[in-house]
């Protein structure tokens, strides 16, 4: 049976970013999607969030690669990405006044919360605080998985 998930911004920068000290625990995860075992959505502000981590971490040529491969996974139904309509603004406010946290990290536990999917995220300060809210996956519970596919 699938699982549905939402997926963070971290998440999704560890996998594309070599060198990244979680880069391999990301890889699991994303294995998971590539394989049909989680059907993956994310706020449509994810995107934006990881080309400007990378960025900012990689240079903008990475950054790039790193938008189209997003769009591409888009594009193929890997990562569906859910539009930010004014009833999502308004309930992800409340989320961010309630959980005390940053804006960006309370659209992306209302897109989970909506859809009743747990949250992946490798940040362990939104973990904390989203567990408030949704059921929350961190890179802990995916250290003792393999991954056998290229990504």
């Amino acid at each position: 049976m699938v699982e549905e998930v939402t997926v963070d911004s971290s998440v999704l920068v560890s996998a594309l970013v070599k060198g990244d000290v979680l880069r391999p625990v990301a890889r699991r995860v994303m294995e998971k999607i590539f394989r049909g075992y989680y059907h993956a959505v994310t706020s449509v502000t994810v995107p934006v969030e990881v080309c400007g981590a990378i960025s900012k971490r990689a240079g903008e040529h990475k950054a790039i690669l790193a938008k189209n491969q997003l769009l591409k996974w888009e594009k193929t139904g890997l990562v569906a990405c859910s539009e930010l309509t004014s009833d999502r603004m308004e309930e992800a406010a409340e989320l961010a006044i309630k959980l005390r946290m940053s804006g960006m990290d309370a659209v992306v536990v209302q897109t989970a919360k909506e859809k009743k999917r747990a949250l992946i995220t490798f940040d362990e300060e939104m973990a904390e605080k989203a567990k408030g809210a949704v059921k929350v996956l961190t890179h802990k519970d995916f250290q003792n998985t393999r991954v056998t596919s290229q990504i």
